[in-house]
């Protein structure tokens, strides 16, 4: 072969060998670790925000790692807000949150509560956060638990999800509220539950987590779940979003009270499909077709006009079809759930990542 030929060739190899990270072996510590993966899909209320993520949580007792994917799965949502993964590290014996941006291999180091934002410019106006919609209501109106009852029945039905052997449950949750002129309101809360019984293992990662959730509690001082166990936290703080205000500020305990009736529900849930919708006149407003046609008939002046435009206009469609779908569905699934040997690694920033100030 040519002299040429030959230097082109070792010239290739080189850059080859360059453009490849050696391998660097891990050399930290084995430690019992907890490994909780979960699937969560959502149509949003009245099909504001639809989305799908998944949730892999690696928990000790003092730590955790929390790598999550997010994905919008209408078409607003799609174009608004794409996908994105995010990893973070809470280290409760340092006292520290890291969160990791994996694509450009950049972290910012905060207090655990997290870091406080940024002052705007002086001057410069901020855009208000974009919250989930809410019902309509009468001002100064509000809405008392006046009457509950829970339903729970299991199938006889098995079926084998994610390698878990579960029996099927299915709740009915039945809620009537009423304002202080007497008018009602109807919640309905269907949820269709598979589950399993715990393994060792299974408790295990339950019993791990669970301490760090507590350590976590008493460190930040922040207040603990208001839901029932069975019930997904995510679709708790959606109806409650929904129900906002009108709600008596006494009644949101009782509101998802179930007088311990899903107890009688065996084993640990592995899929929760729920449905909720509401129906009635409680607080309802007087109606103003006037205006109405000056909201549709308005011009949007900027981007965010224009998105605000878009998304009444979703929600609006949402809302005229809610007669056929529930205003809301959601559903939670349990991948993976177990103790494994990690390295202390998985609790750490790594050494080629650049420590960037948080925006």
């Amino acid at each position: 072969m040519p002299r040429k030929s030959l230097l082109v060739l070792g010239a290739a190899a080189a850059l080859a060998g360059c453009a490849t990270k050696p391998v660097v072996k891990d050399t930290t510590p084995l430690r019992p670790t907890a490994v909780i993966e979960k699937h969560v899909t959502s149509n949003g209320i009245r099909g504001f925000v639809p989305f799908e993520t998944n949730e892999t949580d690696y928990v000790r007792a003092n730590m955790l790692r929390d790598d999550s994917t997010f994905k919008g799965t209408g078409t607003f949502t799609r174009f608004l807000l794409g996908s994105h993964n995010g990893t973070k590290i809470y280290r409760l014996d340092r006292r520290l949150l890291w969160t990791l941006n994996t694509d450009k291999q950049e972290y910012t180091e905060c207090p655990l509560r997290g870091c406080p934002r940024p002052e705007a410019p002086a001057g410069k106006p901020q855009p208000a956060p974009r919250q989930q919609p809410q019902a309509a209501h009468e001002r100064g109106c509000t809405m008392r638990v006046a009457h509950s009852s829970v339903s729970v029945a299991p199938t006889g039905k098995t079926q084998n999800i994610n390698g878990f052997n579960t029996e099927e449950y299915k709740v009915a949750w039945v809620i009537a509220l009423r304002d202080n002129r007497r008018r009602t309101s109807t919640s309905r809360l269907d949820v269709d539950i598979w589950t399993t019984p715990l393994t060792r293992d299974m408790r295990d990662a339950m019993d791990m987590d669970a301490e760090y959730r507590r350590a976590f509690a008493a460190d930040t001082r922040e207040p603990g779940a208001q839901h029932p166990e069975l019930l997904p936290k995510q679709a708790a703080q959606l109806i409650m979003s929904y129900l906002g205000a009108a709600l008596h500020a006494h009644d949101y305990k009782k509101f998802f009270n179930t007088n311990g009736k899903l107890r009688r529900i065996k084993g640990h849930p592995i899929r929760t499909t729920l449905t909720w919708d509401i129906s009635g006149n409680a607080c309802e407003p007087e109606k103003k077709p006037q205006q109405a046609e000056a909201r549709t008939s308005r011009t949007p002046t900027s981007v965010s006009g224009l998105v605000d435009m878009f998304t009444e206009r979703e929600t609006r469609k949402a809302a005229e079809q809610s007669g056929k779908e529930p205003l809301l569905s959601f559903t939670v699934e349990v991948r993976q759930m177990k103790v494994a040997p990690l390295h202390d690694s998985v609790f750490a920033v790594p050494a080629d990542y650049k420590r960037v100030q948080p925006e």
